[in-house]
């Protein structure tokens, strides 16, 4: 039998902007927290005790608060199948809840209510798992509806013993989930609460050393360490990404006319468009000068040169307005693409590749997207 330290869990009041419905007993839903592992759960559900074990062995590394929800929502998934993921966490600095990770096909669209969604509002008054069925009450329904599922397992997230957060996997048959994926899935979060408490804590300052001062984009540095995480995601899964190399077309001359800063203004005005409408999970940083990156998880060269199109378009249709002088600039961008576990098999090769497609987009032009399996193709004809 596993012993687990005794948890004192208390309620995170800061983070609740809904008041609690006396009608309805939210306790039906949950599943009462035991602090042991049984030899019979240790014996049948291996795989997910050294999910649990995974995390515990890495508590004392260094980790941002964003991977280590990655790396969480990787080890819920190895405890309980799931057909989406939704992860709530409190932001500190701006002192909101937010919509922190989303995983599979549907995609909450939906503004995120100051105190979070109304399954983290539960899960908060408890800060224990729930397990929750369609069926048992019009509410718990209407969540599980608005993300296409019939059953739902949420678990509070801690930070010294405060529930700042909550894990919710969601599943589209009814009774997706057992009572032991609850346990095991507490038991998870419990020894996830130091990881989460110190990256959290962190997580200020990383954001400060993290960000350009000029855009307000992520910095090459963080860009660096965030690809060696997606690529080692990436090796885990068994799963592509897509990387985007961003150059602004003409910009030393832009700079040579109207001065750098004008420059440093129309950077910031194509940081807005490119950061616009890009998913929770996406990394856009500043690579250097005019140059920009974006990293597109679990992203296609389609799905990659879709993005890439819509991005260079909404450069092009832009009037880039110039204070201080009369009229007005057109931009265009270049963007070269490559795509991890097809086109590289290591983050610098994968750097290398959409740098040269980047660069063989700007001969060939500007204002163009070209993928690195595009390049390869038109020079195998050129050589034939």
């Amino acid at each position: 039998m596993l012993l687990l330290p005794r948890h004192r869990a208390r309620r995170a009041e800061s983070c609740l902007a809904m008041q609690p419905d006396r009608e309805f007993d939210i306790a039906q839903f949950a599943v009462e927290a035991k602090n042991e592992l049984t030899p019979e759960i240790l014996g049948t559900r291996w795989r997910s005790v050294q999910a649990i074990l995974k995390v515990a062995t890495i508590t004392g590394s260094q980790m941002q608060l964003s991977p280590a929800l990655n790396l969480i929502c990787d080890l819920a998934a190895v405890i309980a199948s799931f057909d989406s993921a939704y992860v709530y966490f409190w932001n500190e600095p701006q002192e909101k809840m937010e919509l922190r990770l989303h995983r599979g096909q549907n995609d909450h669209t939906t503004q995120v209510p100051w105190g979070g969604n109304l399954l983290h509002f539960w899960v908060t008054q408890h800060a224990l798992p729930l397990l929750i069925d369609s069926g048992r009450h019009p509410k718990a329904d209407a969540e599980l509806l608005a993300v296409g599922a019939r059953s739902a397992l949420i678990v509070p997230l801690f930070v010294q013993g405060r529930v700042l957060g909550s894990l919710q996997l969601f599943c589209e048959k009814p009774d997706g989930f057992t009572v032991e994926d609850a346990q095991l899935l507490w038991t998870l979060v419990l020894v996830s609460e130091n990881l989460l408490t110190r990256e959290q804590a962190n997580e200020g300052l990383l954001r400060f050393a993290f960000t350009d001062y000029l855009t307000g984009l992520r910095t090459r540095g963080y860009f660096e360490q965030q690809l060696d995480l997606e690529v080692k995601r990436s090796d885990r899964k068994r799963e592509q990404f897509s990387l985007l190399m961003v150059d602004i077309d003409h910009f030393k001359s832009l700079n040579d006319t109207y001065g750098h800063h004008i420059g440093d203004l129309v950077l910031r005005q194509v940081t807005s468009l490119l950061v616009k409408d890009m998913r929770e999970v996406d990394t856009v940083a500043r690579y250097g000068g005019e140059e920009f990156v974006i990293i597109l998880p679990e992203a296609s060269e389609q799905e990659a040169v879709s993005v890439a199109q819509r991005l260079r378009k909404a450069v092009q249709n832009s009037d880039f307005r110039i204070e201080g002088l009369e009229g007005h600039e057109r931009l265009t961008i270049s963007i070269g693409i490559a795509v991890y576990g097809r086109d590289a098999t290591c983050r610098q090769q994968l750097i290398e590749y959409a740098d040269a497609a980047l660069y063989a987009a700007k001969s060939r032009g500007r204002n163009q997207v070209l993928p690195y399996s595009q390049l390869l193709l038109d020079e195998r004809k050129e050589v034939s």
